[in-house]
């Protein structure tokens, strides 16, 4: 049982979607925080996504990812995702290398600044 704080807002003057999400969050609950994201990307036409996941712990195995990433890659094919990860970054280290591996532009990052800055910098739908 997943047990998630989740808030996520668009922030006009940036094109900047932002994601909170806080908790423990089950491999199904990744998958449905991104496929709502896709919801906003749609929605505001924005392909630039920031997700703080800093204070969210993962409760699957690393393998679940195998499962994560083809769907993610689908949903947010044309954006660029920085994420604002935890020092305990392992599950976080492979999320971003899997999400490579299927061409999805992302970054992790230890600093909300920097990652806002990064997506700000970055080439608009």
């Amino acid at each position: 049982m997943s047990n998630v704080s989740t808030c996520i807002t668009y922030d006009a003057s940036t094109s900047l979607i932002m994601m909170t999400l806080r908790g423990t969050a089950s491999a199904q609950d990744v998958m449905n925080f991104y496929q709502i994201a896709q919801q906003y990307v749609s929605i505001y036409g924005s392909n630039k996504l920031l997700v703080d996941v800093s204070e969210l712990t993962h409760k699957f195995p690393a393998s679940e990812l195998l499962t994560i990433m083809p769907a993610v890659s689908q949903w947010l094919a044309s954006c660029f995702i920085a994420r604002v990860v935890s020092f305990d970054g392992f599950m976080h280290d492979l999320f971003l290398q899997k999400a490579q591996r299927f061409d999805i532009k992302a970054e992790n990052f230890d600093c909300f600044n920097s990652a806002k800055n990064w997506l700000v910098n970055q080439p608009s739908i």
